[in-house]
């Protein structure tokens, strides 16, 4: 009778963790002989000594068993000297997903063939891969296969992290962040005597919902790539979260991203906040919602402006709060150097929450620069624009900083396979990913150099002939657009927000219309009543009812009206005929004209981003069919409210906008003029059109410039490393080769795959 198990899950997974790692070392050592023999046994090991045994084996290319009754196995040697059952099996090529009672083993290649294809098709799940195989070889498939598989997965795993755990030692590569430090060689080697550049590195940041899980493991996984859960959270209370406002300004209590209602996110920092919530707005309904039955609801990532990855942040049970990018910029911060430049889609937000932050002071000292990416930029504040987009802050070239949405367009395969996942099998995924992303991006670094100077050199050839036909017949005045660009910069902060006279102007003359409607309602009730005496006792009890609260809400109106008057010391009540109430009712309608105004451009934004979504790869054919369902509808209401505009701007004398030249909008600079109507600003040389043209072109031309100083600094430090590298690689080679060391093949292997890359880049 076969023994019950009474362990907990959890207690048989921490045994059998046990058991392999104190297996490990050896483990390893059996797995480097291997690949030494190139899979062939010594003499001693293949003579007719050895003892023999079968066990079932699970191949690529061939299945050592037939159907379910396993009648034919594959022949073993018991080699003398082996501790563990697993190194003997790893000197012949295969692995057993038990570290004890083996009765089933899988070979090598075929755990390797799969990682390969894993890393490059994050989709192919372990169980469609051995259904396939199954197919292939006509095996009837069982779920414990699929077990069985997995397992040895993580085991071959486990090997071959300690593998790479060994090469670093042999390299000297164990210094704390060693990997962050040199991820990209273009943006962290330094070669003596080159250029300073304004900005020493470029970065970006952001966060992503696609890889939610759901299952709990009680396993931990270590990565470099990832920065621990303890320390994002001793920035769990950096910044106090800013009080929500609702429409009418009232305070109220809304939807909490996080089961903790007191952290903050990263835009609480910022007291107007409105370049993020029209961000937000523009979201996707589905991305806000953050379900209780996901405990990782996404990662927050942070990389290189080439692509390749600096860490890896879990958001947990939350959405993007500020502990996350507090907690990457702050090692950023002590693991680069300074003048690091950053991309994040609420980086003017983000910049006042940092100077509030624990961290500001080493933020100043170390000189950071916060941007918005391009594309994101445009859907900010104009205001915000001038001091945050890139076009217009110097050092960042002609870099869009959108690399952060590419990588999450990659990762998004690994969703299908780790939504469901246990917590250990979902961060080695990504870790794994991770590690092929970064290598497939170095492969790529002459590549994105070549397309970069591609660029550069149009932009050097075609602008500065554009910009002179701008400036044909100017004056000096109407060509200094530096000047142009402080001069709108300083206007824009001079109204920002409404003075204080016309607040007490615009409040005064709601209560004075308030009261006036109402007296006029209680004038019509007494009316109707004298004029209209009801015969029947039911309709004279209701018209007498009417009257009463015309009369009561006559005067509690008129009660309130006469307290804001004497908060204020108001003498005199303003009427119609005075010069108080027709400036306030002109500003009035200016507001009408602003709101109309705001509603129109929040369509348009979120219209800007879900063309955006539709280009994204990745995006799955559903997904598209319902952002264009969205976009249809959405340029209805972009009609109708289009509509309403043209009736506040008639009103005003303002110019009316066409559906023609709102359907081709791409940026939102034209809505930012339109709002500033308090006074007339089209004769302002920097509010004319072919200024303003003018002005982007050139700062495209000072951006292309400084690009190509950045590339030429990129390609001799891509260029050194290349030679320093593979001159370590060699010299470590020799070395291991004089002490006879296992890890001699592994470090050729390196080297062979970055001679091969190197090929590419020269």
């Amino acid at each position: 009778r076969k023994r019950r198990n009474v362990q907990t899950w959890s207690a048989r997974i921490q045994s059998v963790q046990s058991k392999w790692d104190a297996q490990l070392p050896s483990l390893i050592d059996s797995f480097l002989q291997y690949k030494r023999s190139g899979g062939r046994l010594e003499d001693d090991q293949a003579s007719g000594t050895a003892e023999t045994f079968t066990l079932l084996l699970f191949d690529v290319y061939g299945m050592c068993f037939v159907c379910i009754d396993f009648s034919e196995s594959h022949l073993f040697l018991q080699l003398p000297g082996c501790m563990y059952p697993n190194t003997n099996l790893l000197l012949q090529g295969c692995l057993s997903s038990a570290p004890t009672r083996v009765s089933f083993v899988i070979s090598l290649r075929t755990l390797e063939l799969y990682r390969r294809l894993r890393v490059r098709q994050p989709r192919l799940s372990i169980q469609a891969w051995v259904r396939t195989l199954c197919d292939y070889h006509n095996i009837t498939y069982h779920s414990k296969y699929w077990q069985y598989f997995s397992e040895t997965f993580d085991v071959y795993l486990k090997i071959l992290r300690g593998v790479d755990v060994r090469v670093h030692e042999a390299l000297g590569r164990t210094s704390p962040h060693w990997r962050a430090r040199h991820s990209c060689p273009c943006c962290q080697h330094k070669v003596p005597g080159e250029t300073p550049l304004p900005v020493s590195l470029i970065g970006v940041l952001d966060g992503n919902q696609s890889l939610k899980r759901l299952n709990t493991d009680p396993r931990t996984f270590v990565s470099d790539y990832y920065i621990a859960e303890d320390t994002v959270n001793q920035f769990k209370y950096d910044v106090k979260p800013r009080p929500q406002k609702s429409k009418q300004g009232t305070d109220t209590e809304t939807p909490s991203w996080s089961r903790d209602v007191e952290e903050a996110t990263p835009a609480d920092g910022d007291t107007d906040g409105t370049c993020t919530e029209r961000w937000k707005a523009a979201q996707s309904d589905n991305l806000k919602r953050m379900w209780s039955i996901y405990r990782e609801t996404g990662i927050f990532l942070s990389a290189c402006r080439h692509g390749l990855i600096w860490w890896i942040v879990d958001m947990i049970e939350s959405g993007e709060l500020a502990k996350y990018p507090l907690a990457t910029i702050n090692q950023a911060l002590d693991v680069f150097d300074d003048r690091l430049g950053i991309g994040y889609d609420i980086g003017c937000s983000f910049s006042a929450t940092i100077a509030k932050s624990s961290i500001a002071q080493k933020a100043r000292d170390k000189n950071l620069r916060l941007v918005v990416p391009a594309f994101h930029g445009y859907a900010h504040k104009r205001l915000c624009q001038l001091s945050f987009h890139p076009l217009y802050v110097t050092g960042f070239g002609i870099e869009d900083l959108e690399t952060a949405e590419r990588i999450f367009a990659s990762f998004n395969g690994l969703a299908n396979t780790t939504r469901h996942a246990s917590r250990f099998h979902r961060l080695q995924a990504i870790d794994l990913y991770a590690r092929q992303h970064d290598d497939d991006k170095y492969q790529e670094l002459s590549t994105f150099l070549l397309g970069n100077y591609k660029q550069v050199n149009q932009l050097l050839e075609e602008l500065p002939g554009v910009i002179a036909e701008f400036q044909s017949g100017k004056l000096p005045k109407d060509t200094d657009y530096h000047r142009h660009l402080e001069t709108e910069r300083q206007y824009l902060l001079s109204r920002r927000g409404e003075s204080p006279d016309e607040e007490f102007a615009c409040e005064y003359i709601q209560r004075l219309i308030m009261h006036q409607k109402a007296k006029e309602a209680h004038e019509d009730a007494v009316a109707y009543c004298t004029l209209n005496v009801p015969t029947q006792s039911v309709m004279h009890e209701r018209a007498e009812i009417l009257q009463q609260h015309a009369f009561e809400n006559y005067q509690r109106i008129q009660d309130i009206l006469h307290v804001f008057e004497n908060t204020y010391s108001i003498t005199k009540r303003w009427t119609p005929d005075m010069p108080e109430w027709q400036m306030a009712s002109k500003y009035f309608a200016t507001r009408d004209y602003q709101k109309a105004l705001t509603r129109l451009e929040g369509l348009v934004v979120a219209r800007l981003f879900e063309l955006h979504k539709m280009g994204l790869s990745g995006t799955g054919y559903k997904l598209r069919m319902h952002i264009n369902k969205s976009l249809k509808t959405r340029c209805k209401a972009i009609q109708r409210v289009l509509k309403k505009f043209n009736e506040a701007a008639a009103t005003l004398g303002r110019p009316q906008l066409e559906w023609k030249n709102i359907s081709t909008y791409d940026s939102l600079v034209e809505f930012e003029l339109l709002r500033e109507c308090r006074e007339d600003i089209r004769c302002q040389p920097w509010a004319d059109a072919a200024n303003r043209q003018a002005s982007v072109h050139n700062l495209k031309l000072e951006r292309a410039k400084e690009e190509q100083s950045r590339l030429n600094v990129e390609v001799a430090r891509l260029v050194d490393w290349m030679s320093h590298e593979e001159i370590t690689l060699k010299n470590c080679i020799v070395r291991l080769q004089e002490s006879h060391s296992l890890l001699t093949v592994e470090v050729e292997e390196m080297l062979a795959r970055r001679l091969r890359q190197n090929v590419a880049h020269r």
